[in-house]
């Protein structure tokens, strides 16, 4: 039997004889007139867009990247996270450190930190510990000197569910912006029902610290969020300038089909499904046309659409690039997309987004042809992950 969640579909009238209580009648009310919720990360937090309306399903504390709901209609979800620094002049800053420092939290459907982690297991635990990552921190946490942030090294910022249930993630290793960009990004697989086990699908081959060579060199080039079809892992390689389609049929059913050091071998196998942007960094499938959105974050066009050959679609946008930098990228069934600009400044040393300068906007549609991007909100900090919940069809974490 479904669990319907706090915006489900469920008849006015029936809910205030079921349940006898005013309020959940009103909820009910919202439900019937709302669509599709919209989330994204921004500022080590996680924010909703319910009916128009901007709610906070996490406060500052650590979110950042894709978010990823749970397939068993309990609500939870899972989201990447880095800790929050007192530098950052965050409410988050004062929260405790998630342990270990890196990795994909889950929470429950109300936004509460369930206290489980999902991460891949190494040696470096913060003091007092016995839980620790693969993902060193820098040399000054190493030392026990201050200023250290535990998360220069790796930031998992895509992630997936497949149909039976799997999680994958992706690790940027440490790219931050670098140029040249460095290949130190993973895609990593954990295992239904409890997410301990893990395989490395595809990373670095060599250099690095320990057996998984973290933050070595012959992985991934800054990958991006994550879309999967099929049991098909689609993959933005944005340093690369190309999207990946990982083949299930190379991916490992449970963990002992991995290696003993939790690196698969030999690698995943991929194929190269589109090289025509330039910087493509995220992707999502479209229902209203039954093809590919992929958001373009340097150069044009800010958004393109492709079929599953990754031949370009015809029947829908571009979306021309104009001061838009897209990162995550989400289409409603009807066909309206959902995008975070990143606001991107380039220099000598590297890209990066502006301070406040980020948003979310909005594309609606006539005929194929884009409108012009709505500003949903603005103001935000290092917005990464766009993700869409139906209510009418699962449970949809609400605040």
């Amino acid at each position: 039997m479904r669990t319907t969640s706090r915006y489900a579909a469920v008849p006015v009238v029936l809910a205030a004889a079921l349940l006898g209580n005013a309020t959940l009648a009103a909820r009910a009310s919202r439900s019937a007139r709302h669509q599709v919720l919209v989330y994204w990360d921004q500022n080590e937090e996680e924010d909703v867009l319910i009916d128009g309306h901007v709610e906070q399903l996490i406060p500052p504390w650590d979110p950042n990247g894709q978010m990823c709901i749970f397939p068993d209609h309990s609500g939870r979800f899972a989201v990447g996270y880095n800790p929050t620094l007192p530098g950052q002049n965050s409410p988050g800053s004062l929260k405790p450190v998630k342990n270990p420092p890196v990795g994909e939290a889950v929470y429950d459907r109300h936004g509460k930190f369930t206290g489980q982690t999902i991460f891949v297991p190494g040696p470096y635990a913060l003091p007092g510990s016995a839980i620790g990552g693969d993902i060193p921190p820098n040399p000054s946490d190493l030392a026990g000197g201050p200023g250290g942030t535990f998360n220069d090294n790796g930031s998992y910022t895509g992630c997936a569910f497949d149909a039976r249930g799997d999680f994958f993630a992706t690790d940027l290793g440490n790219a931050q912006g670098q140029i040249p960009i460095p290949s130190s990004g993973r895609l990593i697989e954990w295992f239904r029902p409890d997410y301990t086990s893990y395989c490395i699908l595809y990373g670095p081959t060599e250099g690095g610290d320990g057996p998984h060579h973290v933050d070595g060199s012959g992985g991934l080039q800054n990958p991006g969020t994550l879309a999967v079809r099929h049991g098909d892992v689609y993959l933005p390689e944005t340093g690369a300038g190309r999207v990946l389609r990982f083949r299930h049929e190379s991916f490992p059913k449970r963990a002992a089909d991995c290696g003993s050091d939790g690196v698969l071998t030999p690698r995943a196998r991929f194929e190269v499904f589109l090289n025509s942007l330039p910087f493509p960094a995220g992707i999502t499938r479209d229902p209203s046309c039954n093809c590919w959105a992929v958001s373009n974050i340097l150069g044009s066009p800010a958004i393109a659409w492709f079929n599953d050959d990754g031949s370009p679609h015809q029947g829908k946008g571009p979306v021309p690039a104009g001061p838009y930098n897209p990162y995550g990228i989400g289409v409603v069934p009807g066909g309206d997309v959902y995008f975070l600009d990143e606001h991107i400044v380039c220099d000598a040393s590297g890209c990066g987004p502006v301070a406040h300068g980020e948003g979310v906007f909005k594309v609606t549609f006539e005929h194929g042809v884009p409108s012009t991007p709505q500003a949903i909100v603005t103001g935000l900090d290092f917005p990464l992950g766009i993700t869409l919940c139906d209510p009418h069809h699962r449970p949809c974490p609400t605040p």
